[in-house]
């Protein structure tokens, strides 16, 4: 959790005052979703039109959208997309009702919520947002100026940022920064205070000036505005040259500075240890830095270790740091391979002292559990001994003496009792040790994949994590294992550079489990799956709660005007202007076509041939009216040109006249950009065909084409489509071009620009929807950036940010 701390700014006519309407923070209420439960929000809202009316919206709507957003579960993208959804069309119903005289009321938001670690920012409007963390200064806003804001139109503009919040940071917004904030000029002697940042942005600022404000430090979920006469005391009074260590009763309203220790030193030291050697070295994990305050201060052997590593490197610090009264110098390492060196050390020593205390705590469980039996065993003994003594005649050596009956009736009832309580005693204590087992073998593979340097040592202890939580989540399912697993979900998600999408059913209601989707067009509101084991395409139609079935629609193998078609293996989108106003061509494998639309009967028309030998039809594209068709038994694609919108001539050969044709038995499917033709195999690697027009050389291909990464953090670096099965290969057009293909396995939708350079991979997130097969078998992205993805008859959708 962190606290926050508003500053909320304006400038009139030069002179300060405190304008909070418009910009408010809140933690979550105690009925919030459980999405949202350790989530805080930031809301900026900046209105121009009416100014009575905007402040009424203030007022009347600030609480209403907290409330909404606290309520929705889901993604953080997603809440807060629904939010400004809601927002904008609130602006939009009083736009219309007020008329042309009162003019229109529009606005700009900026929503800033913090999830785990993470700032997520979600800005729509011409506004710009600023965060100031330890590692500098980044500025986020509409670049191209084209966002005219909320209240003019259903769907508005959002930009989606994030930034890492650390031990603490600055997140502050204006509609015009001066352009003295700069990171030079704000970062000037390092990390500011409250009160530095704020003389250093109201600096040369504009006469009239409005500026939202808020300071994020770790602490317990508190809120607080604070006026500028307030955040004036703030400052910290410099002695000898160096900022002086801010207590709570010289200044109660603020802890120290995110970068310095003292953010932990509220922690509760226990009697008799020696508080006064602590030194905690410096670190951005938190939750790492009071691990070690646990183990410094505790009396196990391991964490002395820790105490006395700590203790040298607090002692290595201040000799780097002061001279020595002596005189004497240190020869004083690279600081960055110092730093680094240390960190690893004690990475290292916490591993051990971690993997010896499981053990330890392992054998501990182990002989609890053989002692309990052990006494266990002395219990039932001494029950059956004292029940025969009591209702068996003793004989005259005072022993009991028992029938055949009796005997044999004791021999099968003792063995059955002890395994039924012994069965009770493992199902109350055996399985909470085992999941307790699991749960430290996943968080010490955390541990692991956090100080690995290598990526993909760090990428491996990461899903031996993921294995061992499911391992204990068999035993038990908790909070811990759930927080536990999205922090590797993130991690892995950071190293392999996706995005993650959150997914719901598209599909009202469901379709019957025999159905398989292989093949998704989005046609505006109608959309079109082809069902690969009935041979027949699916239509739906958009809804308010998704997409519904459209009983009446006819697209199957039958008898119909122009001839008989058989079971449907592909189809494409065709314009409405085509003369039989159909939305999708679909085809059997003999070379049949059937066109198809709402409302209206197929109309099948036999596609001319070459020849008979061609084979079976695989897949099929559409460009520019020219349809293309893949044959992989003969290394053939034929195509097609349109005859007054028919495909009435005989086809022509894509190779035609090319020596060195590619080997297209393994393409699974392809794509067409007017003179370019992708062919995607099974491998993921893509062959890429350009036709010249030239006598010579008519076709020239790359097989396969190279890679590039363009990823944050990663750009040119060579990039290898990651072992797997890939199906399904999609050229998007303006106004955002892209080659995308879908990894079956993993269902990872790889964005690619025309330049073959890979800026997005498309990672799913289902959240509590069960998928019946993990496989992914179809997908598409709609000019709407609305994406689908169909596993067997499961058809989900998901908006692409």
């Amino acid at each position: 959790m962190y606290d926050l701390k508003l500053l909320p700014l304006k400038l009139d006519q030069g002179q300060q005052e405190f304008a909070s309407l418009g910009f408010t923070a809140s933690a979550p209420p105690r009925r919030a979703s459980r999405s949202r439960s350790e989530d805080m929000l930031i809301l900026s809202l900046s209105f121009k039109g009416d100014a009575q009316t905007a402040s009424d919206i203030q007022k009347s709507w600030l609480d209403n959208l907290i409330q909404s957003f606290f309520k929705t579960g889901g993604s953080v993208t997603s809440a807060m997309r629904t939010l400004i959804e809601t927002l904008n069309l609130t602006m939009m119903e009083k736009n219309v009702k007020s008329g042309r005289d009162a003019g229109p009321t529009t606005a700009a938001i900026n929503l800033a919520a913090i999830h785990r670690r993470v700032l997520y920012i979600a800005q729509s409007g011409f506004t710009h947002a600023f965060v100031l963390n330890q590692q500098g200064l980044a500025h986020f806003y509409d670049a191209s100026r084209s966002d005219r804001g909320l209240g003019f139109s259903r769907s508005p503009n959002i930009r989606y940022y994030q930034a890492e919040i650390g031990r603490g940071c600055y997140f502050f917004i204006t509609d015009s920064p001066p352009e003295t904030w700069t990171e030079d000029a704000i970062f000037t002697g390092g990390y500011p205070s409250l009160d530095q940042l704020r003389r250093r942005l109201l600096n040369q600022a504009p006469q009239s000036f409005r500026m939202d404000l808020a300071q994020i430090l770790p602490g317990e979920g508190n809120v607080q505005i604070q006026s500028p006469q307030e955040a004036a005391a703030l400052k910290v009074q410099n002695v000898k040259g160096e900022d002086s260590h801010v207590t709570p009763e010289t200044l109660p309203e603020i802890t120290a500075e995110p970068e310095e220790d003292t953010l932990f030193d509220t922690r509760e030291i226990k009697p008799g240890s020696d508080s006064h050697e602590i030194d905690l070295p410096d670190t951005e994990d938190e939750e790492a830095a009071e691990d070690l305050v646990e183990a410094e201060i505790s009396d196990s052997p391991e964490p002395e270790v820790l105490q006395e590593d700590f203790s040298q490197k607090a002692a290595f610090d201040s000799q780097v740091e002061e001279d020595t009264e002596g005189g004497e110098t240190i020869d004083e390492p690279k600081p960055a391979k110092s730093k680094k060196q240390e960190k690893k050390k004690k990475s290292n020593i916490k591993m051990i002292a971690e993997r010896d205390q499981i053990r330890e705590r392992s054998l501990q469980g182990l002989a609890a559990v053989l002692s309990g039996w052990r006494s266990f065993r002395e219990k039932v003994s001494t029950f059956f001994t004292d029940l025969v003594s009591h209702w068996v005649p003793a004989g005259s050596d005072g022993t009991p003496r028992l029938s055949r009956g009796t005997m044999l009736l004791v021999a099968v009832l003792v063995p059955v009792v002890v395994v039924a309580i012994g069965a009770s005693v493992y199902f109350a204590r055996g399985r909470s040790l085992q999941y307790e087992s699991y749960f430290e073998q996943a968080q010490l593979s955390a541990t692991v994949a956090l100080s690995a340097e290598d990526l993909n040592q760090s990428r491996e202890a990461w899903h031996q994590s993921l294995a061992y939580l499911d391992q204990a989540e068999s035993y038990k399912e908790t909070d811990e294992i759930s927080e536990l697993r999205q922090q590797a979900l993130d991690a892995l998600d950071q190293l392999d550079g996706a995005l993650r999408l959150s997914y719901q059913p598209a599909i009202v209601g469901s379709l019957y489990s025999e159905i398989n989707i292989t093949e998704i067009i989005s046609y505006g509101p109608d959309l079109y799956m082809l069902d690969s084991t009935g041979g027949r395409v699916i239509h739906a139609e958009r809804v308010s709660q998704g997409y519904e079935i459209d009983p009446d629609f006819v697209c199957a193998a039958g008898n119909y005007s122009g001839g008989r078609i058989e079971a449907l293996v592909d189809m494409v989108s065709l314009p409405i202007n085509n003369p039989y106003q159909a939305h999708v061509l679909a085809v059997d494998a003999l070379g049949n076509a059937a066109y198809c639309g709402p409302g209206q009967n197929p109309v099948v028309q036999i596609l001319p041939s070459m020849a008979s030998n061609f084979g079976e039809i695989k897949s099929i594209a559409y460009d520019s009216n020219y349809l293309y068709v893949l044959l992989p038994a003969s290394n053939t694609i034929l195509v097609y040109r349109p005859t007054n919108g028919q495909y009435l001539d005989p086809p022509s050969s894509f190779f035609e006249g090319v020596e060195n044709t590619p080997n297209i038995s393994t393409v699974e499917d392809l794509a067409v950009n007017g003179p370019s033709l992708y062919l995607l195999q099974n491998d993921g690697k893509l062959i890429d065909c350009t036709t010249s027009g030239l006598g010579v050389n008519p076709v020239t291909c790359v097989n396969p084409v190279d890679y590039i990464d363009g990823r944050p953090g990663k750009e040119d670096q060579v990039f290898t489509m990651p072992e797997s099965s890939y199906r399904g290969i999609l050229y998007t057009s303006p106004p955002d071009p892209s080659i995308s293909i879908l990894d079956t396995i993993n269902a990872d939708i790889y964005r690619f620009s025309l330049r073959f350079r890979l800026y997005k991979r498309l990672r799913p997130e289902m959240g509590d929807f069960e998928l019946e097969s993990p496989v992914a078998t179809a997908f598409t992205i709609g000019i709407d950036r609305v994406a689908f993805l169909a596993f067997g008859h499961q058809v989900f959708y998901a908006y692409v940010e």
